[in-house]
């Protein structure tokens, strides 16, 4: 009986291994991004936000606060349905005319909605779903900065 409630409990924990690390290992200077697909089309550098210092929505003025305290006014919102895996999710996007070095960003709504759990040490991004573990792999090498 104690193995099977381990099992149960198991089934329920996300974890990430020192053997999946990047060959880098802990060294890295790595984003996280993923591909989506919207309709027909796959959308690639996908942004998966931690949390730190992006983007915060105001939802009175809709004025998004951005890197160093800067401010943004949103152009519009748009509801895409994406496909992630086999999952489907809909998600409010708020449109914004400036340069970014990404095409859509994840931040902490679709964080908490799906539960899921990103590693940007791990380059993966991880959630259950219709009690699954799904597994998204990062796009590959994306650094921050150069050397």
């Amino acid at each position: 009986m104690a193995n099977m409630v381990g099992q149960v409990l198991e089934s329920h924990k996300i974890t990430f291994h020192e053997d999946a690390l990047l060959p880098e290992g802990l060294i890295h200077n790595k984003t996280l991004h993923i591909t989506v697909q919207f309709e027909d089309k796959f959308i690639s550098r996908v942004l998966i936000d931690g949390g730190k210092g992006v983007h915060e929505i105001r939802m009175g003025s809709m004025n998004v606060k951005a890197f160093k305290e800067s401010h943004r006014a949103t152009i519009r919102e748009i509801n895409l349905d994406l496909q992630i895996r086999l999952t489907w999710f809909d998600v409010e996007f708020q449109v914004l005319d400036i340069s970014a070095t990404y095409n859509l960003l994840l931040g902490r709504p679709w964080i908490h909605a799906t539960g899921a759990v990103a590693s940007t040490l791990h380059q993966v991004v991880k959630f259950e779903w219709n009690h699954q573990e799904v597994i998204i792999q990062g796009d590959g090498s994306n650094p921050i900065y150069t050397n």
